[in-house]
């Protein structure tokens, strides 16, 4: 009938409210909560600050997560269960942590003859890798026993690696070298008791050598 009734209507809309809210259906609308009403606007942008939230929450636990597994890889205590560590550098690195450097096998330094062993360990050249060998070997302990990142320390592995590699073709070289210098003396002495007539004051040891090892005589 036109009246209204219903107090708490009367004070929000009604003919007891602001002039703005009786006249809300010919102007803006201003329900709170309209379409575009102020209450849900406020409760969507709570969703947006709640989803936001929920990504920064995820953010800073895999930081953490991260930063834990950087610590744990830092400590020199768990540097041995390092999964690329397991994987490959304790294998190709288990020869030089088990060489004995004060050691004259000559298995183990790589050689097969005596005499190119004696020759060299005299000449003081066996003595010198002997000591290079003491320095890798020193490096890989600290790295393995040190806390550093993660990244240092597999870069240190790889540069012990590296050294060891050159140190064990060095190694096979001077065998080479001391056997085929071994077997030319062989074939120069040979030479001498075969043709003592053509050995002249002239003609020294060395060029005899080299023809010898050119094929010469």
């Amino acid at each position: 009938m036109g009246i209204q009734t219903n107090y708490a209507y009367a004070m929000v809309w009604g003919w007891l409210a602001p002039s703005r809210n009786r006249d809300y259906k010919g102007g803006n609308d201003i329900r709170p909560l309209g379409l575009a009403g102020l209450q849900n606007q406020r409760y969507a942008t709570t969703l947006v600050q709640q989803d936001k939230t929920s990504d920064i929450q995820e953010e800073a636990k895999t930081t953490y997560e991260e930063n834990l597994k950087e610590f744990y890889h830092y400590s020199s205590a768990t540097s041995g269960a390092d999964p690329l560590y397991l994987l490959y550098y304790k294998d190709v690195l288990n020869s030089l942590d088990n060489f004995d450097t004060g050691s004259s096998a000559l298995s183990q330094w790589g050689f097969t003859s005596s005499k190119a062993w004696e020759r060299f360990n005299n000449y003081g050249i066996i003595g010198e890798c002997r000591r290079k060998i003491n320095v890798i070997q020193d490096k890989y302990k600290f790295a393995k026993s040190a806390d550093m990142p993660r990244g240092k320390r597999i870069l240190a592995y790889h540069d012990c690696l590296i050294e060891w590699r050159k140190m064990k073709k060095y190694l096979a070289y001077l065998n080479q070298q001391g056997e085929n210098r071994f077997r030319a003396e062989v074939k120069l002495e040979s030479y001498k008791t075969k043709n003592p007539g053509k050995i002249t004051k002239e003609r020294r040891d060395a060029e005899i050598f080299m023809d010898v090892m050119t094929g010469h005589l």
